[in-house]
């Protein structure tokens, strides 16, 4: 028995010498186009920030199509990609009025219908249009 826990020790007393002392270097994983929440956090057309709503205003990409929520209104169109390249078409929404959340909405609209491509860094999508960017979104969930 005493043997045993002699080599037991030995053994632990080895593997704590031979541990790798380099740092790791943490990797995010970069979250997928489709199937996550994609909440709006900047648009470049509103420098002053966005204001504070009531709903978050987001994007969710599935195959091939589009929903959301633009400020006051729900969204939905089309999309194809081509590596990073993207293309909005037929977006569309439902037609309430509200005091708030509007410019946002034509913000975010007029910025989906001139992005050329997209770019995701961890749980970070950007669109563009060439090299300027137009809008930034958080991942809220993935799936």
């Amino acid at each position: 028995m005493q043997k045993v826990l002699i080599l037991l020790a030995v053994v632990g007393f080895l593997a704590g010498c031979a541990r790798n002392t380099t740092p790791v270097k943490e990797e995010t994983a970069n979250s997928s186009l489709t199937n996550t929440r994609w909440k709006l956090t900047a648009l470049t057309s509103l420098p002053n920030g966005l204001p504070r709503l009531s709903k978050d205003v987001f994007l969710q990409l599935d195959t091939g199509r589009i929903k959301g929520f633009a400020g006051c209104n729900s969204y939905f169109g089309a999309y194809t990609t081509q590596a990073s390249a993207i293309t909005f078409t037929g977006v569309g929404s439902t037609k309430m009025f509200c005091q708030e959340g509007m410019e946002t909405e034509n913000k975010l609209f007029q910025a989906l219908n001139t992005t050329t491509h997209y770019r995701i860094t961890g749980t970070k999508l950007e669109l563009l249009k060439g090299q300027d960017l137009l809008a930034t979104f958080e991942a809220l969930y993935l799936q």
